[in-house]
């Protein structure tokens, strides 16, 4: 069983190619059948114009046979016969001279009628159960006639009959090498793509398969590197993910476990250790918390509600929650402009998206600064005092962990996936968010959601 595509394509193609060359040959074999009868019957039209012309002039000599045929010479024919060659020979034109008066008996009787009126016969009659080809000229009173059995032979058919068959090998032999070479053609991107395939499957990084110039496996190649690009960029990115969990886990357990072991050694109090503990206890459960988060929404499990949304409302509460944590910085929060129209989203992902982006605020500011939330139809900006982001940053600034393994603890957002989680609620919602540098220093984000359809 044959299971390359190559020799599948090979096959198929010179399988058409093959019955192509065969219907061809075959109409040509027909045809040209057709083409030598042609011929047959001009050359007894022929013989019988020059045996006319011969004996016009007195002449009595024979025609020059045809090669193979026997030599016959004009001479009256018996009564009711046509003299015939002898039984295996080569059939071919018999040249006769007979008299007028008895042409009927050989000839049809239009063919007399037409010869009395002195004008060339052509045509075919059967003679002892075989059909006969003839040409007759009246001379005076006789009838100059050749008849010739209406057979092709195969020596009349094989000179064409070869030239056929060596075409169609000829043909043949072509079409082999064109299915070769196009089965090669169409089948060595596909390889070079599964060769590709592998090295990417193993985790490698292979050459980007290159473009060919049809457009099918143009689309096959541009298809291929953009998988393979995107699953290199995830890989990076899931790299990146683990290193930075491992760390972020790592420093609030190592700083638990440190003062556990003081409390057991009894070099550091309980009162001491306890808030320490607490706090470092509340970071992993936040980070916990954040990452269980964003790994449900990618799976498309987390809920997310369209329900009309008071945006100011949200905002409000957004900044109560994070009240006692601004007045610990010393940070004041603002809510700025008038009560908007509602929104269609889920009210506690508003919540948590605003105080996601008012906490990374609080922790930016520094002391005696402000945060300002400002409202707008459909839209809320959060801005910071702070210093603010690197313009090369900003595409990158809600990507998990991206801010916080740049710039550790300065990072905007304290554990390195609030800002992940704001995008992917709001998208969650039908909305958008972006950030920018103001203008007087600290960054601002901009959330947008859908407008309430009540």
């Amino acid at each position: 069983m044959i299971r390359s595509l190559r020799w599948r394509l090979f096959a198929a193609i010179l399988g058409a190619v093959l019955v192509a060359v065969g219907i061809s040959l075959a109409l040509g074999i027909v045809l040209t059948r057709g083409a030598v009868s042609d011929t047959i019957r001009e050359d007894v039209s022929r013989q019988a114009e020059q045996l006319a012309s011969r004996e016009r002039s007195g002449q009595a000599a024979p025609l020059p046979p045809r090669p193979g045929a026997p030599a016959v010479r004009p001479g009256p024919a018996p009564r009711g016969a046509i003299p015939l060659p002898p039984p295996g020979a080569e059939p071919a034109p018999i040249p006769l001279v007979v008299g007028f008066s008895r042409v009927h008996e050989i000839l049809p009787a239009d063919a007399a009628a037409d010869l009395r009126e002195g004008k060339q016969v052509e045509g075919t009659f059967t003679r002892n159960g075989e059909k006969q080809i003839y040409a007759a000229q009246r001379v005076g009173d006789s009838v100059v006639l050749v008849v010739r059995p209406d057979v092709v032979t195969s020596g009349d058919f094989a000179r064409y009959l070869t030239a056929l068959l060596i075409s169609a090998g000829l043909a043949a032999l072509l079409a082999a090498g064109a299915a070769a070479l196009l089965s090669h053609r169409l089948t060595a991107p596909l390889d070079r793509v599964a060769e590709a395939s592998r090295v990417l499957a193993a985790g490698g990084s292979p050459e980007p398969a290159p473009r060919e110039q049809t457009t099918e496996l143009a689309a096959l190649a541009d298809a291929f590197n953009d998988m393979a690009s995107q699953l290199q960029t995830a890989r990076e990115a899931e790299r990146a993910v683990f290193l930075s969990v491992s760390h972020e886990l790592r420093t609030p357990l190592t700083s638990i476990k440190g003062y556990a072991e003081g409390i057991e050694d009894g070099t550091i109090a309980p009162t001491e250790a306890a808030p320490i503990i607490e706090r470092e206890a509340g970071r992993l459960e936040r980070l916990v918390a954040d990452l269980l988060a964003l790994a449900r929404l990618r799976q498309g499990v987390l809920e997310v509600g369209r329900e009309p949304v008071d945006l100011g409302e949200a905002a409000r509460e957004a900044v109560e929650r994070l009240r006692p944590q601004a007045r610990s910085a010393d940070v004041d929060v603002t809510i700025e402009g008038a009560a908007p129209p509602p929104i269609t989203a889920d009210h506690d992902r508003v919540v948590q998206v605003l105080s996601n982006l008012i906490e990374n605020a609080i922790r930016l500011t520094p002391a005696g600064g402000a945060v300002t939330v400002a409202l707008a139809h459909g839209a809320a900006s959060v801005r910071d005092h702070g210093p603010g982001i690197p313009d090369e940053d900003l595409p990158q600034a809600f990507d998990r962990f991206h801010l916080r393994r740049r710039y550790g603890g300065g990072s905007p957002d304290g554990a390195g996936t609030g800002l992940a989680i704001v995008r992917e609620l709001t998208e969650a919602m039908g909305g958008s968010v972006g950030v920018r540098n103001a203008p007087g220093g600290g960054a601002e984000f901009d959330v947008r959601f859908p407008a309430s359809e009540a």
